[in-house]
């Protein structure tokens, strides 16, 4: 058997351990926990009640749903979140296991979300009923990669077959990549090493790989490449493993001028990027007019078959069969005809944009791309780059393996390779093909020092006038808390840490930077979401106390959410403090490297000694502070 079809073979019987770790996990909490438990946990809203129904783009249906304020924590779901929707009993279970409606989250605020619901509307004497929303797994994500690992394992394309094994380190390219130098990159904006990349991948057979630590330059460098291949004519897919970084490249690209298409469901896309969504450019287009025409005429039937009627007879009945007949039909018709014409835009846009997953989309059936360019290549699981790959000539992967891994939940896949992303595998086996950008543009070269250090063999270069009057003495800073009885908790729920006491530690540094840092932009970060939580609460009571002006450009959350973004100053908040020096998933270092890396002027960490000394890592990070007098005690701000 070939070596690659092993390979992927085992990736698959991976993703098949993930899938069900995870519906077991959902499944176990929906039945087994108490809905206070679910809503506590942030897994379910109930009960909740229908405020609108109407259709959106494809004829889907649209609602929008409230909880009131025990009906479970607010902003538990995100835009892009699958969801169950039923009516429940007293123990909040679905009360008909049949009648269960999936649906997408389009948009999310504290206590209101629009969901897009699979299948009909809901009858209108369901919608003044309570109902329930539950998260449930995304078996549609898994099935899609599936069927992407088993079009790779079962090709007989001689191309493909070759395609597949350079892709997986089995094969070289036939055509290495030439790397050189040249002065035209000043034109474009690029230092040396992102020009050098940039013609390594023009020239590469199947694939080039650009790895970019925080801050050097990679979306630019990206974007240029972009930009070049457009010129020449040539057509690109951009993908990326969230809708978050698909979004940072629709705006790179739409701020250069180029032409694009943005495919998604539009519940997941952004509203700052939806006017180049697929849904907002098809009601552009003149011929839309009938697409509207034809759902008006089927809303307008529905409401015609779901009309009381006092006296419901034979006569009624045939009516109302006769209207919704109407009503699929004209759906039906517009759908076809609004189908048309996002395929007619799509097939003529240079650039086309979509998640990995968002790659199968049946609108790029049977297409083909002169390059694949997926960023943020590091986080993505190998079998949703595979889904993409199914579409390329060419293929860039640019990321960073030092920042956060692609999640996954099951020790059974993690131990058969599938927290290992194909641009971390490519770059264990490449010989030429992969560049590594060194000059770091982000972060006060003493910020950048630890992270250089630890992860990146020292090479990274600070770049750029440090105007050091908007640092402190130490722009970074390592504070410990050893000894002050700042004891991390086992949160409620049994799955997350917090710990209050070093939480009101850091807000009250907060509160001091205010002071000499009012116009700066600040983060707070916390590796466990029990502990982010606190942190915000913690804000909101200082803002309440007048401690914090609440203009202030305040940003709270976990590592995870802080991936990609970067604040003028940062403060962690590393929670972990116990006798047993158990610090959890601050094993996972790559997290670390995020949190500190954020950082343009200031960066403070603040953590027990005691606790993370006792790792290697984290012990190395004090000596750090400590030999660049960067080490300070929270003693220095105790008092009686």
């Amino acid at each position: 058997m070939n070596e690659g079809v092993r390979e992927l073979g085992r990736l698959a019987q991976a993703l098949v351990a993930e899938k069900e770790e995870e519906e077991k996990r959902l499944e176990a909490i929906i039945k087994n926990h108490s809905l206070n438990r679910r809503r506590a946990e942030g897994l379910t809203w109930s009960p909740v009640v229908i405020n609108k129904q109407d259709f959106t783009f494809g004829g889907r249906v649209r609602i929008v749903v409230e909880k009131n304020a025990s009906g479970g924590l607010d902003d538990a779901f995100r835009a892009g979140s699958p969801v169950h929707f039923y009516q429940a009993n007293e123990q909040g279970l679905p009360m008909d296991a049949e009648a269960i409606r999936r649906g997408i989250i389009r948009k999310s605020t504290k206590s209101i979300v629009e969901i897009i619901l699979d299948g009909p509307p809901i009858a209108s004497n369901g919608l003044h009923e309570r109902w329930t929303l539950d998260e449930r797994a995304d078996d549609r994500t898994f099935r899609l990669m599936a069927e992407a690992l088993s079009h790779w394992i079962n090709t007989e394309n001689p191309h493909e077959r070759h395609f597949r094994d350079v892709m997986l380190g089995i094969q070289p390219q036939l055509v290495q990549p030439q790397l050189s130098s040249n002065s035209s990159s000043e034109v474009l904006g690029l230092n040396e090493l992102q020009w050098q990349w940039i013609e390594m991948a023009e020239s590469a057979e199947v694939c080039s790989v650009l790895h970019g630590p925080p801050g050097t330059g990679k979306t630019t460098t990206l974007l240029a490449f972009i930009e070049r291949a457009v010129a020449r004519g040539e057509r690109l897919l951009l993908c990326a493993p969230s809708n978050t970084a698909v979004d940072l490249l629709v705006m790179g690209c739409a701020e250069r001028g180029m032409p694009l298409v943005r495919i998604g469901h539009p519940s997941r896309l952004d509203e700052n990027i939806a006017q180049w969504g697929v849904d907002a450019l098809v009601e552009t287009e003149p011929d839309f007019k009938q697409v509207k025409d034809l759902r008006r005429r089927a809303e307008s039937a529905w409401h015609g078959a779901q009309r009381f009627h006092r006296n419901f007879g034979k006569e009624q009945r045939v009516e109302r069969t006769e209207q919704r007949r109407e009503a699929r039909s004209l759906q039906a018709e517009a759908a076809d005809l609004e189908r048309y014409i996002a395929d007619r835009l799509i097939r003529k846009s240079p650039v086309i944009c979509s998640t990995l997953v968002g790659a199968a989309d049946s609108s790029l059936d049977h297409l083909k791309f002169d390059w694949v360019v997926i960023d943020e290549a590091a986080q993505a699981l190998q079998p949703a780059a595979w889904i993409a790959f199914q579409k390329a000539e060419k293929v860039v992967l640019a990321g960073d393996p030092c920042q956060l891994p692609p999640v996954v939940k099951s020790e059974e896949a993690n131990a058969a390779g599938l927290q290992v992303s194909a641009l971390e595998r490519l770059m264990l086996f490449f010989e030429r093909g992969a560049l590594m950008l060194t000059d770091q543009y982000r972060m006060h070269p003493k910020i950048m020092e630890p992270s250089s250090s630890f992860h990146y063999e020292g090479m990274l270069k600070a770049k750029g006038d440090w105007d050091l009057h908007q640092c402190r003495e130490n722009p970074f800073e390592f504070v410990d808390t050893a000894g002050c009885g700042f004891d991390e908790v086992q949160d409620s729920s049994g799955f997350s840490i917090r710990n209050p006491d070093e939480a009101q530690f850091v807000i009250q540094r907060l509160i001091a930077l205010l002071d000499v840092h009012a116009q700066s932009s600040i983060g707070i970060i916390a590796p466990y979401r029990a502990q982010s939580e606190v942190l915000n609460r913690t804000i909101e009571r200082a803002v309440a106390d007048q401690k914090i002006d609440p203009g202030m450009d305040i940003t709270c959350s976990t590592v995870d959410a802080f991936q990609g973004q970067e604040r003028d100053i940062i403060l962690i908040s590393l929670t972990r403090s116990n006798s047993h020096g158990v610090i959890g998933f601050l094993k996972e270092y790559r997290r670390m490297n995020v949190a500190m890396t954020r950082a343009r002027h200031h960066l403070i960490v603040v953590g027990d000694g005691a606790t993370l000394g006792q790792d290697d890592y984290y012990q190395a990070l004090i000596e750090h502070a400590e030999s660049r007098g960067a080490y300070r005690s929270a003693w220095e701000w105790m008092v009686d």
